[in-house]
């Protein structure tokens, strides 16, 4: 079965699912909806594959007739932090029945917490579950509080909710911030933030497309080959968790296969990206608009970009959209900073 762009709920798919992973440098061959990505790189095609990428530092052309590009990045951590103080006996009996109450309406499923703490540094995800195990014996009521990932740090938080307007969230904030200590309110500060599914003591996986990042931190722009995408499009009622399983279900199948495969989940957009490959500044000539010869052999081997599962059909003339229909092929695509 053939996805025909047309039919695609509310957001133009194209463009969610170039947000989610970061921008689109190109498409294939044919027309696009999306620009192109202006690079002023002048130097030659070249892959990654078998060769060093560019260094910035060890690079003699950077920064002569470029522009820096810009990539999507995750939500910056607050810097707003609760002050502990010590426990006054008693102080915690009515807190947690109202603490009991309201993780009745909990959702399991919910991005939205109380932030209580937040942590940056390099060490965040150790510092966060010391903190997380103080908390909890200095306030028995905060006993739910958990460790997540926000941004490029963690954060101690507690619940989960749907929405920041949800009624359990305010009830739940107003809550933390109403406890005392010593005549203190100790977490006056707290807020409600979005979080990542992911506890932030979980490993990331070998083949998350931050673990690629992370390999080449010094190479900008940082490019893979995007050739498919699982969404809910945020529909209600649709489970994101399986999109995220068929996505990296799909990256393992093409590294079995021999290629060199990622997988990038986007929480917000509920997306999940497959990508190809790794590619410096010389993937993309934009004077030319030309795509190196590597690149272009890769996108051979993917000539359709999948959209959970199944070929996109986007229309060849974009100023005809209900004419003549093709596979929309799969597209260049800088990875994220985070």
């Amino acid at each position: 079965m053939l996805v025909h762009a047309h039919n695609l709920p509310r957001l133009l798919w194209v463009a969610l699912i170039s947000a989610c992973c970061a921008h689109v440098v190109a498409c294939g061959e044919g027309a696009t909806t999306t620009k192109q990505k202006q690079l002023t790189s002048n130097a030659t095609s070249s892959s990654s594959n078998g060769l060093e990428l560019l260094d910035p530092a060890d690079d003699v052309m950077a920064g002569v007739g470029e522009s820096p590009t810009q990539t999507n990045t995750l939500a910056n951590p607050t810097n707003k932090a609760a002050t502990r103080a010590p426990q006054s006996k008693g102080a915690a009996t009515s807190s947690n029945a109202t603490s009991n109450a309201n993780s009745k309406n909990v959702s399991s499923k919910g991005r939205w917490s109380v932030m209580l703490q937040t942590f940056s540094q390099p060490d965040h995800v150790d510092r966060a579950a010391a903190f997380r195990a103080q908390l909890v014996r200095e306030y028995p009521e905060l006993a739910g509080a958990t460790s997540r990932r926000v941004g490029k740090g963690s954060a101690i938080v507690l619940g989960r909710f749907e929405s920041p307007d949800d009624m359990a969230a305010q009830a739940e904030l107003k809550r933390v911030k109403a406890i005392q200590r010593q005549g203190q309110r100790p977490f006056g500060g707290s807020m409600l933030i979005r979080t990542a599914t992911d506890d932030a003591s979980i490993v990331i996986k070998p083949f998350d497309l931050r673990n690629l990042r992370a390999k080449y931190p010094k190479v900008r722009p940082l490019f893979s080959l995007q050739v498919a995408a699982w969404s809910t499009f945020n529909e209600k009622g649709v489970d994101y968790a399986p999109m995220r399983v068929n996505a990296e279900r799909y990256c393992a199948e093409l590294r079995a296969k021999g290629h060199d495969a990622w997988f990038h989940h986007d929480e917000d957009s509920e997306t999940s990206v497959v990508t190809v490959g790794m590619f410096d500044r010389r993937a993309y000539d934009a004077q030319s608009t030309l795509f190196s010869a590597e690149v272009e052999d890769l996108m051979r081997q993917f000539p359709a970009n999948l959209l959970n599962g199944e070929p996109l059909l986007v229309p060849v003339d974009a100023s005809n959209p209900s004419g003549k229909t093709k596979a929309q092929p799969c597209r260049l695509v800088e990875v994220p900073e985070t």
